[in-house]
């Protein structure tokens, strides 16, 4: 249930980016899907909100994309962190096994992402 709840919630901020991308309100989302204004708000709230592929199908369409660009990438239940690089210089960080493995687990648990300082830059890495 925790998976597909977090399924669901990456879903509806796609679903989010990609209307506020387009500069359409939540309102116009549902005028043009014929959905209620508090379905399309609950489907982008952090909030357990459970929709079909026709639905999601129709809200692809109203937002001129393809349902798969509205699904989490392949990666997004198995985040694997084992080396680490600085967007500023670009070095890249090898973590020992111990690290790698707790910071899997606490990704695991959060799936956010986590933010680290390059040791050789001291900036922040995204």
């Amino acid at each position: 249930m925790e998976n597909e709840k977090e399924l669901y919630n990456e879903i509806g901020k796609k679903i989010k980016s990609r209307r506020k991308k387009l500069g359409i309100t939540q309102e116009r989302l549902a005028e043009l899907t014929n959905y209620s204004f508090s379905f399309i708000a609950n489907i982008e709230s952090n909030t357990y909100q459970s929709f079909s592929i026709s639905a999601l199908n129709l809200i692809a369409k109203a937002l001129n994309c393809s349902i798969k660009s509205l699904l989490p990438d392949e990666n997004f239940f198995n985040i694997k962190i084992d080396t680490i690089k600085c967007s500023n210089c670009e070095y890249l960080i090898e973590l020992p096994p111990e690290i790698t493995r707790l910071l899997n687990t606490i990704q695991d648990i959060s799936h956010k992402k986590l933010k680290y300082t390059c040791p050789k830059c001291q900036k922040k890495i995204k």
